[in-house]
């Protein structure tokens, strides 16, 4: 099934990296991606053309051989959560690029260019994230050709009551989705990436508990067993884990908090729970840079938690500022200080401090991500035969010996 798209899916993908390669060289787009305007562009334009002309031939002398084999047999089937999730994807890809080369449609319809914003992307593809990770949840669930009711009841029912039992206590623990369209996002990531790890960890739990019945084994050496005997499988499933701790770590960034100070001696400044008192300033020399320091003691309820050293230096060399922040990182949030400079009145350093929660679970989901696609690369192990014992093989024998005899009297 699905040939043909998945055909023009490939073509597509080279043509887009070799159209964004052109917008970067050409200087068609003013980004700060864009390296500089030069007449590279009409190689690249004709390159394109050229690319789409050998892709409709090619594909049109192979056309009879890419006619799909089988149709959809229904909406709920493991078929259309693919043929869907393409669909959000493609989607996706055209709000991006849309976005990306409307101030040169803008100019040559309307003389005028108009530039798209950071709104505009997240406006857009916020709600087809949410849907993909809704069809991610969904697609391994689903059956081949056609899913019963009874399956869908069965199989949905545990993941669907832990999203509503996370969204439950994220309410209770103060989210007001309400408030903010940003809080609203934020906790329908959590909860539906909740409900595709409880998908995906059923999955195991259910393969690795029949080979462990099987084997008098635990469950655990079960799901070890039934990931090597499916590496693709199963590492997919753990590159889409990754995935989701990934979300839940962009889910955090309705609740960023940032605060800016002057801060002298001693002087306190506060963000989210956190109190930070600067203990001390210094200059100092050195042979390449000259830095200004600050000494920030972190507190939490009254208690020291920590000490961060946020830096400024000033490059002799290449007369350049450069930030050296400090990070404090947890897996609930991250903190960050930066020395923004000095008040030139006073001398006193402006430390501006960064709060963002789950960023952790962003780079913790990327090691996730890893793991799967390693574990996916991996060949499939045989499947382990259980020995025989004494008895079974003395049947075994019987058995063969009736057969045998069986066969010589028939002859």
């Amino acid at each position: 099934m699905m040939k043909m798209w998945n055909m023009w899916l490939i073509f597509t993908t080279f043509l887009l990296c070799i159209f964004g390669t052109f917008l970067t060289r050409s200087g068609v787009v003013q980004s700060v991606h864009a390296f500089a305007q030069s007449g590279i562009g009409p190689w690249f334009v004709t390159f394109l053309a050229l690319i789409f002309a050998t892709c409709v031939f090619f594909f049109v002398r192979n056309r009879d051989h890419l006619k799909s084999e089988h149709r959809l047999e229904s909406l709920v089937s493991r078929e259309s959560s693919f043929l869907f999730n393409n669909v959000l994807l493609l989607v996706s890809c055209f709000a991006v690029l849309w976005g990306t080369l409307f101030p040169v449609l803008s100019e040559w319809v309307q003389g005028t260019k108009v530039t798209v914003g950071p709104p505009f992307f997240n406006k857009v593809n916020i709600p087809i994230a949410m849907f993909l990770l809704l069809l991610t949840a969904v697609g391994p669930l689903l059956a081949w050709r056609k899913t019963s009711l009874d399956s869908l009841r069965r199989n949905f029912l545990v993941p669907t009551l832990v999203a509503v039992a996370v969204a439950i206590a994220l309410l209770i623990g103060g989210m007001k989705p309400w408030q903010d369209v940003a809080y609203l996002y934020s906790l329908m990531a959590i909860s539906l990436s909740t409900m595709v790890a409880a998908t995906f960890l059923s999955e195991f739990w259910r393969g690795g508990g029949v080979i462990a019945r099987h084997n008098n084994s635990n469950v655990f050496a079960g799901m070890v067993q039934l990931t090597r005997r499916n590496t693709r499988r199963y590492g997919g499933y753990i590159v889409h884990m990754g995935v989701v701790f990934a979300i839940i770590g962009f889910a955090g960034v309705a609740f960023n908090q940032t605060n800016e100070q002057e801060l002298g001696f001693n002087d306190k400044m506060e963000i989210g729970p956190y109190t930070l008192q600067n203990k001390s300033y210094t200059q100092e020399d050195h042979p390449n840079y000259a830095s200004d320091i600050a000494m920030i003691d972190v507190y939490k309820g009254g208690k020291k938690l920590d000490t961060m050293f946020p830096e400024q230096r000033f490059y002799k060399a290449s007369e350049q500022m450069a930030t050296m922040v400090a990070n404090r990182s947890t897996m609930q949030e991250d903190l960050y200080l930066v020395f923004a400079g000095k008040n030139p009145d006073t001398g006193r350093p402006i430390i501006k401090a960064h709060l963002n929660p789950l960023v952790y679970w962003i780079w913790l989901g990327a090691h996730i991500l890893l793991i799967g696609t390693i574990i996916a690369l991996f060949p499939n192990m045989q499947a382990m035969r259980s020995p025989l014992t004494a008895k079974e093989r003395a049947n075994a024998v019987a058995d063969v010996q009736k057969v045998g005899s069986t066969v010589g009297a028939g002859d």
